[in-house]
């Protein structure tokens, strides 16, 4: 199974330039999109064969994720349990018996950080779903997670303690969930590559912030994980993620 996570900056505004020219040319079997910035009845895509589950945000214009999959789940889900955080539409769960696949777009902690204690709250919401859900089977997080832990993925990294992304609060939630039993399948495979993404961060270039966190347990499954660095149409590029079945 091949599995593309990408967050896609704006569904309307990437069906305009490319979506399906990028659509054909991933591949895959499922795609994991972020920040659709759709509602209800906006409008999304006819692809024959695909099921569609979507999770939209209260306000609008705003968050929002989508899961697109050739195999129909066992069950799909959106939310993490908390109100506010699933007022916007962050998180789709697909149950695809051996594991679940989580979708998320993370909330930014803002330029002046004024949101960092909200973001703290949800990364303490995140790891308690996780967990819930890694007692029953093995889990699949992607997503644009809206942070780095790893000093390998920020460009200018001599500034970054300071930055929406790279706080020590916001590193330490990802850490989290790596030390809850979970494993970065990018540098399972590329321990000293770099998967940045083209997030414009006070000058900083680059920050990889787009992830499949893995089971621990699950990892045997695991065949590859790598960036399409070359397509177009977003300010992130697609993270592909291949299980073996």
């Amino acid at each position: 199974m091949k599995i593309v996570s990408w967050n896609i900056n704006g569904f309307r505004s990437l069906m305009s330039r490319s979506f399906l020219d990028a659509f054909n040319a991933l591949d895959a079997d499922v795609y994991c999109l972020q920040e659709t910035k759709l509602q209800s009845g906006q409008g999304g895509v006819d692809i024959p064969g695909f099921h569609q589950y979507w999770s939209y945000a209260d306000r609008p214009g705003y968050s929002g994720t989508a899961v697109l999959t050739l195999r129909e789940p066992q069950g799909a889900y959106t939310g993490v349990g908390h109100e506010l955080f699933d007022a916007e539409g962050r998180v789709i769960t697909l149950d695809f018996g051996s594991f679940y696949l989580v979708n998320c777009y993370a909330p930014n902690a803002a330029p002046d950080l004024s949101r960092l204690a909200e973001r703290t709250e949800w990364d303490a919401a995140l790891l308690a779903f996780l967990q819930a859900l890694d007692a029953d089977k093995p889990v699949v997080l992607c997503g644009d997670l809206n942070a780095a832990y790893n000093d390998a993925d920020l460009a200018g990294k001599q500034q970054g303690m300071h930055v929406p992304g790279f706080t020590q609060e916001e590193r330490s939630g990802l850490t989290a969930i790596l030390n809850a039993g979970f494993i970065d399948a990018f540098r399972h495979f590329h321990p000293d590559g770099k998967a940045g993404d083209f997030a414009y961060r006070k000058g900083i270039r680059a920050m990889g912030m787009d992830y499949f966190l893995v089971s621990k347990r699950f990892a045997e499954q695991l065949a590859d994980c790598r960036v399409h660095n070359r397509v177009k149409g977003s300010d992130h590029w697609p993270l592909e993620l291949v299980i073996r079945e």
